[in-house]
């Protein structure tokens, strides 16, 4: 265990390549697409494979959990949430949410069966629990435009629990804690390097598992029926968003736009990749990985129906002033607060990437 090297999300096992798949990926490719990234190139015959979706090497690596103690794990943490959260008991609403998430992952890698909840919040949040315990908001329901966003999301948050994110994450975490324990006892500049390793490792790790999430959710979501540019478009909405809050943090504190920290180095020590750097390889991937289609599923009315269900129930209402009440009792607007528009919370797309997940993950292996 001491003497494995962490491996990146992105790693994976080499596979052969045989001369089917060699002529079906080459008849993908054109000259106006843009360069391949070197993982796209190597893995068009592999891992994104699309035409060999379920039958990938997606969710293997170094992982000291079965996929019985993963699920046994995400139970656990699903009920820690459910003691405290409040969900949307519409029969209606429930089983749609529950359709659509079953047709991404009878889709997708994953191998387990998906327990889907809305979260009765305004927030915009969806997030994946190991084992295939998912939840959404129904904030996010209203607050995406079709059903195509809302497929793109689930397929991103599907394609964590296929790849099996959390639990490879805490098996490298895990192993890095007893990594630790003799490079503690060190001293001197050497020592300081040697116990930025492991923290440096995991933020690569956690990086690398975003772009694969993205990449394998644009499979699942194109594989399912649906446009994979729409989650594009999102990200794009988010990148807008980012922009917006870097300017106003530029103008309020000139100073932290001149900071020497950028680049490679902020790279380095960054949690998640930079939007910029997800829009380029999910635009790469569509473009180089999966065969043009003249007809997508965009959207339907069944969820336009239930986005306007939330919407009406989530509608303002105003008491009426009634004989006999005083000056406290006047009509009262009650509205729920939505703290964040459409990307005011850039988990629109990335709520539920890996450090929300892993707040609930063990010290150590059970």
């Amino acid at each position: 265990m001491l003497c494995v090297q962490p491996v990146g999300a992105s790693d994976v096992e080499a596979s052969s390549k045989s001369k089917a798949a060699e002529e079906s990926s080459g008849s993908v490719a054109s000259t106006s697409q843009p360069a391949l990234d070197p993982e796209v190139k190597t893995e068009k015959s592999g891992k994104y494979d699309v035409s060999r979706i379920g039958q990938r090497s997606v969710g293997h690596g170094v992982n000291v959990y079965s996929v019985q103690k993963e699920r046994a794990l995400g139970e656990t943490m699903a009920s820690a949430i459910d003691r405290g959260t409040k969900f949307v008991y519409d029969r209606e609403i429930n089983d749609y949410v529950r359709r659509l998430a079953q047709k991404i992952a009878r889709n997708s890698d994953a191998q387990v069966i998906f327990t889907t909840k809305v979260i009765d919040s305004p927030d915009l949040r969806i997030f994946a629990l190991p084992g295939g315990f998912l939840y959404v908001d129904k904030g996010l329901i209203m607050a995406v435009d079709s059903e195509a966003e809302l497929a793109g999301m689930m397929a991103h948050e599907i394609a964590h629990v296929a790849a099996r994110h959390a639990t490879r994450f805490a098996t490298r975490k895990y192993a890095w804690s007893l990594l630790s324990i003799p490079i503690a006892c060190l001293s001197g500049p050497a020592a300081i390097g040697t116990r930025q390793i492991g923290p440096l490792t995991l933020k690569k790790f956690n990086r690398d598992a975003e772009i694969e999430a993205d990449l394998l959710g644009i499979e699942y979501q194109y594989a399912a029926g649906y446009d994979p540019q729409t989650f594009v478009e999102a990200l794009e909405k988010l990148q807008r968003h980012d922009n917006e809050v870097r300017e106003r943090i530029s103008k309020a504190l000139p100073v932290a736009g001149k900071a020497p920290f950028h680049g490679k180095i902020a790279r380095a020590f960054a949690n998640y990749p930079s939007t910029d750097e997800r829009i380029q390889k999910a635009q790469t991937a569509i473009s180089a990985l999966l065969p043009s289609r003249s007809d997508y599923v965009l959207d339907t009315s069944e969820f336009q129906e239930v986005r306007a269900k939330l919407v009406w129930a989530d509608r303002p209402i105003l008491r009426r002033h009634r004989a006999g009440d005083g000056q406290s009792n006047g009509p009262v607007l009650h509205r729920q607060t939505q703290q964040n528009d459409l990307m005011g919370d850039s988990s629109i797309v990335t709520k539920g990437r890996l450090s929300s997940v892993f707040s609930y993950l063990p010290a150590s292996p059970q």
